[in-house]
């Protein structure tokens, strides 16, 4: 391969290369000049969330299968219930900062405090002090971890007493004028765009009958949710584990029969939930929504423009509508860079199967993988605390120490002895 160029730095196409490695200058030169966008998967705080295992396939399989409606009701509700405990239920933790929580929360703390200390210190002059974080996940550690540290971000919410979703809200530039010579700088501002809806959002009936998706603080339709199911429990099939979540299993375990009024009011409840569900057919309905076509839109635009990178941790790019988004820019823009960081080498192999050197003419689809220790234990894993400190940490010029990271990053953590959600 020859040596190509991107955003000024010279560098061997990696796709088919075994070197992997990005070096803390050629990172540094990338984020200086590029606009800054993350993609953060469901694998980013897998420590803290259960696995997720076959749902998607799973439901994609029950959807398209012959069985009673009853019983497949009760299926898909069994499957939605092992969904809620494992990605819903623990978010309860989350926003009340319980002491389960204060590890995920560490994490992407020192996460955002580093790539807002790379905002604040970018010389360009052009760019906007902005980085967008695009996520599938539907949990609330970013907005806690935001909220703790005092970091300005765009959730996409207006209003104080009753906020509601409004996408204008995005891309706003944030001013701090002082307080005696009027002297303005510019506020580093994260957007934070929910490819899949949140846990915190509430569909409601607005003005004209209009639905609208305002901001649930304390998670009530979670709760709500979790009543039901505690209602509706000893009817579901019971799945402890991803390797449980087989569609044809789970129908062949279930009871035919009337669909007990429990299962249903469950189901009824778990629709109220603002969010996508994993399943494969799920944009056969919500691409027609207007909220989640205008983030998926937004998405694409961000890396359609010039000079742009896109930063992958924890997605898998199973999900096809996403990474045909990517490809498609990845093809179109030459200028783009996409960066993901495999969480373990053997998963590099698992990339490339779904994005195939073939698929992507540019070359500018890049796959870091951990460094083999000297002792050659290959077991090391890029997680999030991994990537900060090895790749964003070291290109601020002026390191910070790390006394106490709960003091330092602001993260309050309750005792947890009444916060058992």
């Amino acid at each position: 391969m020859t040596d190509i160029s991107i955003n000024g730095i010279p560098h061997r196409p990696v796709l088919g290369n075994s070197d992997d490695s990005l070096s803390p200058e050629r990172l540094r030169t990338i984020v200086q000049d590029s606009h800054l966008s993350f993609l953060i998967g469901a694998g980013t705080p897998s420590s803290f969330f259960g696995l997720l295992g076959n749902v998607e396939e799973a439901l994609t399989e029950l959807a398209e299968s012959t069985a009673d409606n009853d019983l497949k009701t009760v299926v898909r509700a069994s499957i939605y219930a092992y969904f809620f405990d494992s990605v819903l239920v623990p978010n309860l933790k989350v926003v009340e900062r319980h002491a389960d929580a204060e590890s995920v929360l560490t994490s992407y703390a020192k996460f955002l405090r580093t790539i807002n200390r790379i905002l604040l210190k970018r010389h360009s002059s052009i760019l906007a002090r902005q980085a967008n974080i695009f996520t599938t996940n539907i949990d609330m550690v970013f907005e806690v971890a935001m909220e703790q540290m005092g970091l300005d971000f765009s959730d996409g919410f207006s209003g104080k007493i009753r906020p509601r979703f409004d996408l204008g809200d995005f891309n706003t530039i944030r001013l701090r004028m002082s307080s005696r010579f009027e002297q303005r700088s510019e506020v580093p501002v994260f957007n934070l765009l929910k490819l899949h809806g949140s846990a915190a959002w509430r569909h409601e009936i607005g003005v004209a009958g209009r639905t609208e998706i305002t901001f649930d603080h304390g998670l009530t339709v979670v709760s709500e949710v979790k009543t039901a199911l505690a209602a509706a429990r000893e009817h579901l099939i019971a799945i402890s584990s991803p390797a449980e979540v087989d569609a044809k299993d789970l129908v062949a375990k279930a009871t035919s029969g009337p669909m007990p009024d429990a299962v249903r009011g469950f189901v009824t409840a778990y629709d109220k939930l603002g969010i996508v569900n994993p399943d494969k057919r799920k944009f056969a309905t919500t691409v027609l929504n207007e909220t989640y076509y205008e983030l998926i839109r937004r998405f694409a635009n961000e890396l359609e423009k010039e000079n742009s990178v896109l930063f992958v941790h924890g997605f898998s790019f199973r999900d096809e509508h996403l990474r045909d988004v990517v490809l498609r820019a990845a093809r179109a823009n030459p200028t783009l860079q996409v960066i993901v960081f495999c969480y373990g080498r053997a998963d590099r192999a698992e990339y490339q199967k779904l994005v195939p050197d073939i698929d992507v003419k540019n070359s500018n689809i890049l796959f870091i993988v951990p460094a083999v220790p000297e002792d050659g234990n290959d077991e090391i894993k890029a997680t999030l605390d991994a990537v900060t400190r090895d790749y964003f940490a070291p290109i601020i010029a002026d390191k910070f120490a790390e006394p106490d990271q709960r003091i330092e990053l602001g993260i309050r953590i309750s005792s947890g002895e009444n916060a058992d959600a």
